[in-house]
């Protein structure tokens, strides 16, 4: 093979290996291309898809690209109604132009910026607010070829800001201008005092409060106090929610003050949120009361064992001028010269038996004063046993003995729930009603009972009894001849209502402030005379509504009136005559039923019936 052939051949060998690394390259080609496609489907499915608004524009405020997500932020139907449409973005787009000013002046000092708020209008004209992350792309010679980045809508976390923020205003305006101290305790130091802390105090600035431990406001005599209930609430331990403690100002003033607190976290510890108030004036003044009412009780008991003491004192002589009474009658009675001091007999006979009564009724009101003391002091008991469990976990031995003390406070009850009956009321009330029409025969009233029947209640039919007679009594003793006085039953929900109405002459606006508080008779001194019980203007000495009081008290049912006094004799120096049929200022019947009366009404608890009394 001469040497030409040769050349040919290794020619040919290298065009075959040329040719198969052309067709290696052209299949690299292409799959470079189908990379670069998948490359450029990926991106743009995610510039397409981004729930961000992503945007190039020009260094003139021009959008030069922008995806859906920009256009929806902004209200327009698609990118290319965005582009199209904003022609400056400057004056187009933001509220205030100056803002994109500060924009392109960071952007060319630093490159990029990085949430950038700002405000801009939608294609509605409405504004919303915007985040911007941007930067500046440059040319080989560093001139700005476009900017890029993207926006995110954040106007509703910037109405939640602003809501937070002003109702962060307004609470911290709320306890700066409070006239409770306020402050926050971390451990025993204090984070955070307001104004009236700082005040109560006596310091000048938050600043020498605020880093110090909470001995620098507490009297000496209660460290010991607060800081044992800090300790158990630290330890998650039950403490009162409310206490006082004696404090000390910066000046060494002593002061009471009453505190409230509650735990909050502060970041990840527990510190403590107080409301401190001043009560140094008002415990001066309880002082001032409890000494008052000390004295005033005193006196009380000494009025009462005295008036006791003569109503034993009386009972005796009474007696034997009774005795006496009945010997010089017997003997007198035999003569002719008896019938000649008749009269003058019958006379002592009368008031001497308004004093054995008056003798009664005083034994009656100081075993009554005693069961109401004792009511009044089981209801302090109560109140002082829950003060003293608010406190701490009281031990055994004192709830023994705290057992001990109220049964010997009960011991002066008279009357207890062993006698209690499941009692029918209306037929209870018709009763009582008609025996006591039979003591009516002077007078002219019409008496009824209405409402519900088939209504029970639990109680000792002796002290239903006092209650009914008592109310009517004192309907028919306010009511002129020629009135109506109903009784009313009723039930709502889990009581049942007895009201006793009638058209008297009511009460006036200064009795009513004391006429439940007992022995309280609702007319002038001056003016009131002794009569028979059930007789127009007998009146009383409030000795029923005393006992009311305490039955009520006593067994959990409330006593209410309401009362208008007559038109026609609105002070209780006017008159009236007892009848209506007399009196000169109307001129018929309805005048008198429509212009004055009292509703008192007694309010039961619903009980189980369990048997049921027919006669009472």
């Amino acid at each position: 093979m001469s040497d030409r052939e040769k050349e040919l051949l290794a020619e040919l060998e290298s065009c075959k290996k040329s040719i198969a690394e052309m067709e290696r390259s052209q299949g690299e080609l292409q799959d470079i291309i189908g990379a670069l496609r998948k490359t450029e489907e990926k991106y743009r499915s995610i510039f397409e898809d981004a729930i961000e608004g992503i945007f190039q524009t020009s260094p003139d405020g021009r959008f030069i690209s922008a995806n859906p997500s920009l256009a929806r932020i902004h209200g327009y139907d698609s990118p290319q109604d965005l582009i199209q449409s904003i022609m400056d973005i400057s004056k187009q787009l933001y509220v205030n132009p100056e803002d994109r000013v500060i924009l392109m002046k960071t952007l060319n000092a630093q490159g990029a910026v990085t949430d950038f708020e700002t405000q801009m209008y939608s294609k509605d004209r409405s504004v919303h607010w915007i985040s911007m992350n941007i930067r500046a792309v440059h040319d080989k010679d560093n001139n700005v070829r476009y900017y890029e980045g993207t926006m995110l809508d954040i106007t509703e976390r910037k109405r939640a800001e602003t809501g937070l923020q002003e109702s962060e205003e307004r609470y911290r305006a709320a306890i700066e201008n409070s006239n409770d101290g306020v402050a926050i305790i971390r451990g025993h130091v204090h984070q955070y005092v307001n104004r009236r802390f700082v005040e109560m105090f006596e310091y000048s600035s938050p600043d020498e409060i605020v880093g110090q431990s909470i001995l620098l406001i507490l009297h000496s005599d209660d460290v010991a106090k607060v800081g044992d209930i800090n300790r158990r609430r630290s330890l998650g331990e039950p403490v009162p929610s409310r206490y006082e403690f004696k404090g000390v100002t910066k000046t060494g003033k002593t002061l009471y003050v009453e505190v409230s607190a509650a735990n909050i976290p502060l970041g990840d510890e527990t510190g403590y949120l107080i409301y401190l108030r001043d009560v140094t004036e008002r415990r001066h003044a309880e002082d001032v009361l409890i000494q008052s009412r000390n004295a005033l009780e005193s006196l009380n008991r000494a009025k009462t064992k005295a008036v006791n003491h003569i109503s034993h004192e009386l009972r005796t002589p009474l007696s034997v001028i009774q005795g006496s009474l009945k010997l010089i009658r017997r003997k007198l009675e035999r003569t002719t010269e008896y019938n000649s001091i008749r009269d003058l007999m019958e006379s002592l006979e009368r008031n001497l038996q308004r004093l054995l009564g008056i003798s009664r009724e005083t034994d009656k009101i100081f075993r009554l004063s005693q069961e109401l003391e004792a009511v009044m002091l089981v209801g302090d008991l109560d109140r002082l046993w829950q003060r003293m469990e608010s406190l701490s976990e009281v031990p055994v031995d004192i709830q023994e003995h705290w057992d001990v003390l109220r049964a010997w406070v009960d011991n002066y009850f008279q009357t207890s729930t062993q006698f209690f009956q499941s009692i029918d009321l209306y037929t209870f009330l018709v009763s009582v009603v008609e025996r006591m029409k039979n003591k009516l025969s002077r007078r002219d009233l019409d008496i009824r009972v209405d409402g519900a029947h088939d209504l029970f209640i639990s109680i000792d039919p002796e002290i239903l009894r006092d209650i009914a007679e008592g109310l009517i009594k004192n309907a028919i003793e306010n009511t002129p001849d020629g009135g109506m006085i109903r009784i009313g039953l009723d039930q709502k929900d889990d009581r049942i209502s007895l009201a006793v109405t009638d058209t008297g002459t009511g009460i006036t606006e200064e009795n009513k402030r004391y006429l439940l508080d007992g022995l309280h008779h609702a007319k002038e001194t001056d003016l009131y005379t002794s009569k028979r019980p059930l007789e127009f203007g007998a009146g009383g000495k409030g000795l029923d509504l005393l006992r009311m009081k305490y039955y009520a008290l006593r067994f959990g049912f409330d006593i209410t009136y309401d009362s208008n006094r007559c038109v026609y004799i609105p002070t209780d120096k006017d008159l009236c005559p007892g009848d209506i049929s007399q009196c000169p200022s109307i001129r018929s019947k309805e005048d008198c039923l429509n212009s004055g009366g009292s509703t008192f009404t007694v309010s039961f608890p619903v009980r189980k019936r369990t048997q049921s009394l027919d006669e009472p």
